[in-house]
């Protein structure tokens, strides 16, 4: 399963005059980060960028006159997307903006269905807490040296972190598949940057380790 982690920075917080100014985005196969990525800053077109903004993420109008608009380049990061789920956080933000720039482009629009919050995730697993992505890092243990500013590529890799602690840290990538065939096998596929490896278990194996785990005091598992 191919899914994408994306930030977006914006040149304000108004939905029908701000623009997209910053994306950031990382693929993930099976959950695991490739290398891939996408990452692209854009001029706001005749938007000035407001000050509350520009403080949040240190980019000005100036900066950013050199690059196209984000509608002038959307086939390129549309075509990273394809038809990837989208994990976000405050999902409906980055979407409606990114949505009300493919309309202006006379595209089809994202579907909400095909994104996964990880704002309302976070506020599921602790009602009541701040779950803003700098909190959530200081509640995992997430160093933020990084951020002095808020920048999408740098927010996408917070949130690759965070995701991965809201589905229970490092072991929710651990599972151990039972194959019918006596043979050990490996599988494997190939995204055309990392090979990635998942092996598997034998019955012999299989029928190890639960006598390994018999030895053990207080087994939970």
């Amino acid at each position: 399963m191919r899914q994408l982690i994306i930030d977006t920075e914006t040149s304000g917080l108004d939905f029908d005059k701000d623009r997209i100014i910053e994306i950031g985005c990382l693929e993930l196969i099976e959950g695991v980060f490739t290398g891939n990525k996408f990452h692209q800053y854009y001029k706001p077109d005749e938007i000035e960028i407001s000050s509350e903004s520009e403080r949040i993420h240190g980019l000005s109008n100036e900066f950013l006159s050199k690059f196209s608009t984000f509608e002038d380049e959307i086939e390129k990061f549309m075509s990273f997307v394809g038809e990837s789920q989208l994990i976000i956080h405050n999902a409906q933000f980055d979407i409606t903006m990114i949505n009300n720039a493919l309309k202006r482009s006379g595209k089809s629009q994202i579907e909400a269905e095909s994104t996964i919050c990880t704002l309302e995730i976070a506020k599921k697993k602790f009602p009541g807490s701040k779950n803003n992505l700098n909190a959530l890092c200081r509640r995992f243990g997430i160093s933020l040296e990084s951020r002095e500013k808020h920048g999408a590529l740098t927010d996408s890799f917070l949130l690759l972190q965070v995701y991965n602690e809201l589905l229970g840290g490092k072991q929710q990538t651990l599972s151990l598949k039972i194959e019918s065939n006596t043979k050990q096998t490996m599988k494997s596929f190939d995204n055309g940057n990392n090979k990635f490896v998942y092996a598997t278990i034998s019955p012999e194996e299989e029928v190890s380790h639960k006598e390994m785990l018999k030895t053990l005091k207080n087994n939970i598992w």
